[in-house]
């Protein structure tokens, strides 16, 4: 265990809008993405999730949830995506509208409904205990880093009832928290559920597939049958990377591309600068397995990586 004794960062203490998030968060995601195009100035703050920042005293005193992601403007504290991206919306007018139109279809407003309520930790979290249903993970979810999150995942309830005593002013908020997490492990383990989970997500996209199908000019038009990317397209863009990066890509659109129109609709997303912007780079990424890597993958990366120099100083 270890929160390392994250001071409050003097970024923290700057005028404008910061966000608190980590680059691989679901959730912060769509957040960092609406700022990309809405061309809002931010500065970021990554938390340092692998040694519990986000428990840390400073941030509970500024989100006592301990949840990503926060956004800060001033005295003012916005937790959680959707109320972030609503308040994006609401307080910087000027800015590039997400806002869905007035006449919206009232299935697509209850497309960014489902999405909003998944559970995206207990997908991700049982694709890692339940590898045979998915296909290749991407970078950094894997093998190791998968190990690695399972590891920590197990003793989350016990960091939280240390934290809990460590902290009293949010003992009663982290200890709830840390009930909540032993009940959902439980959830996570059954193969069952996550199945049932899988069968939902393929429900919930064989409608999606089925509207965009509606769509005159798909090519160009987004999710809200017009050419404006709003936040549903955020909604549904950051949930199908997460299915990609996770391995499940061939279920849901990709083996035999039963999904042609999701399948467009994807490559379109990613093919936007906002998208792009908000991804994380190699270097990022490959620090990012090496510091989630268990020892012994990296002594034993550590030795190969010695031979492979032996051999090279050798032949010279």
């Amino acid at each position: 265990m270890s929160d390392k004794s994250f001071k409050r960062p003097s970024i923290a203490n700057r005028d404008g809008l910061v966000l608190y998030c980590n680059q691989y968060s679901y959730f912060c995601h769509k957040v960092l993405q609406a700022l990309h195009v809405k061309g809002i100035p931010f500065e970021k703050y990554e938390i340092d999730v692998t040694n519990d920042e986000h428990f840390s005293e400073w941030f509970l005193e500024l989100n006592p949830r301990a949840e990503l992601p926060v956004l800060q403007n001033g005295l003012l504290i916005v937790p959680g995506s959707s109320r972030i991206l609503d308040y994006l919306e609401e307080n910087f007018p000027k800015s590039k509208s997400l806002r869905m139109p007035n006449d919206a279809d009232k299935q697509v407003l209850g497309f960014r409904k489902t999405i909003e309520s998944l559970p995206i930790g207990v997908l991700t979290i049982g694709s890692f205990l339940h590898p045979q249903h998915t296909g290749s993970p991407k970078f950094p979810f894997i093998l190791p880093v998968r190990q690695t999150i399972i590891a920590r995942e197990s003793t989350l309830a016990d960091r939280l009832r240390t934290y809990a005593a460590n902290y009293p002013a949010f003992g009663e908020g982290l200890s709830k928290k840390a009930d909540f997490h032993e009940r959902k492990r439980g959830i996570i383990a059954s193969e069952e559920y996550f199945c049932k989970l899988l069968e939902a997500l393929d429900e919930f996209l064989n409608n999606v597939e089925q509207y965009l199908a509606t769509i005159d000019d798909n090519e160009q038009k987004w999710l809200c049958g017009t050419e404006v990317f709003t936040i549903v397209d955020i909604c549904l863009g950051t949930l199908l990377y997460r299915l990609y990066v996770l391995g499940l890509e061939d279920r849901f659109w990709g083996a035999d591309r039963k999904r042609p129109q999701l399948v467009r609709y994807f490559a379109k997303v990613c093919q936007q600068p906002s998208f792009q912007d908000v991804l994380p780079s190699k270097v990022s990424i490959l620090r990012t397995v090496w510091i989630n890597m268990p020892p012994v993958y990296k002594a034993g990366l550590a030795a190969v990586s010695s031979v492979l120099i032996s051999s090279t100083l050798l032949k010279r």
